[in-house]
């Protein structure tokens, strides 16, 4: 079944008193706290510069913009403000976007265009067609998303992760959180997960926590052993807490870790997604009490401010420094702005 949306606006409000400030991306309407208008227009204007780019079979153009998964960023874009496939302003443009995803799976279940891809893409695809399952009971998405995350389960490693390609191979944590999203995304669908893939995935995940610094924080690493880094750490908090694992330890030391690695602007070295997880993190930490809330309303109108302020007239997303991955990073973009909304139930606490 999936989850019920939960209303976090009190907590909000609570941690904006304590701070003394209403944060500049927000706005109270009603005893309610909302994206402001700036935020909002932001997203509506890189949702019509989207519908722009998508060409009339549902892809994007450029050759990487064309494959599957990143035609799936692109509608979770428009999905993220409440439309579905016929419903909603951009209905027409997520209907011909889940066509063209579909229409594009091998019969391994493998997600790609002309062999072209990477578990990253399946991921994705199936996270995206997991969110229109969930609405749309449509049961031809049912038995290609089936199949795309029985190819996830299956290209699993021993040590609980996975690399680039569908087989099993070495691992890392960047793809691998990946491949947790979309089988959670599944599991809340109604798709049947083994507990033990799960719990392997969130095992593989710990062991890239890294010690405790000289400061006394710890994060995660691009595989177990190595250095700890902003986006490495941000994707190993959001994949812990959206399985459930609020409590794991080191939450706050990994929480103060990305503050830090921002205060420094270490975050600038990790591109779009390093904020995309990030982002994820701190709003996930925030339904944890105003302890953990406070990040969370800090954090999010301070990024928001990045993403509006490089956005083009046209309404094309850049990410937070430069322009980067075309579609992919500005279907990013607005999945970070648009995380307040709720509508999808991947990214609700």
């Amino acid at each position: 079944m999936r989850k019920q949306i939960r209303d976090f606006l009190g907590v909000a409000l609570a941690a904006c008193v304590c701070l003394g400030v209403l944060p500049s991306a927000w706005a109270a309407n009603s005893g309610e706290v909302e994206l402001s208008r700036e935020a909002k227009a932001a997203i509506q204007l890189a949702q019509q510069y989207s519908a722009a780019q998508q060409r009339a079979d549902g892809c994007f153009g450029s050759s990487h913009s064309a494959s599957p998964g990143i035609v799936a960023a692109g509608v979770l874009g428009w999905m993220v403000s409440g439309s579905l496939p016929g419903e909603g302003p951009y209905g027409k443009q997520v209907a011909k976007g889940v066509d063209y995803i579909l229409s594009n799976q091998q019969p391994s279940g493998y997600f790609c265009k002309a062999g072209q891809g990477t578990m990253y893409e399946q991921g994705l695809a199936c996270i995206c067609l997991a969110e229109v399952w969930g609405h749309t009971q449509d049961k031809r998405i049912y038995d290609k998303l089936k199949k795309g995350i029985d190819l996830i389960i299956r290209c699993q490693n021993e040590k609980g992760g996975w690399r680039y390609q569908p087989k099993i191979a070495d691992d890392d944590l960047s793809v691998t959180v990946f491949q947790i999203l979309a089988l959670r995304a599944a599991k809340d669908a109604g798709i049947a997960v083994p507990k033990e893939t799960i719990d392997r995935a969130l095992k593989y995940v710990e062991s890239c926590r890294t010690q405790k610094d000289s400061s006394g924080l710890s994060g995660f690493s691009y595989g177990p052993g190595g250095s700890p880094n902003f986006a490495m750490t941000s994707a190993g908090l959001m994949s812990l807490m959206l399985c459930g694992k609020y409590k794991a330890s080191g939450l706050k030391d990994g929480l103060d870790y990305l503050v830090r690695a921002r205060e420094k602007k270490e975050d600038s070295k990790h591109g779009v997604y390093g904020h995309y997880y990030a982002a994820q993190a701190m709003y996930q930490a925030g339904g944890q009490g105003d302890r953990f809330n406070a990040y969370w309303m800090k954090w999010f109108p301070d990024i928001s401010k990045g993403i509006i302020s490089n956005q083009t007239k046209t309404g094309q997303n850049r990410g937070m420094l430069s322009s980067e991955h075309g579609i992919w990073g500005h279907a990013m973009c607005i999945l970070t702005l648009g995380i307040p909304y709720r509508y999808l139930p991947i990214y609700q606490r």
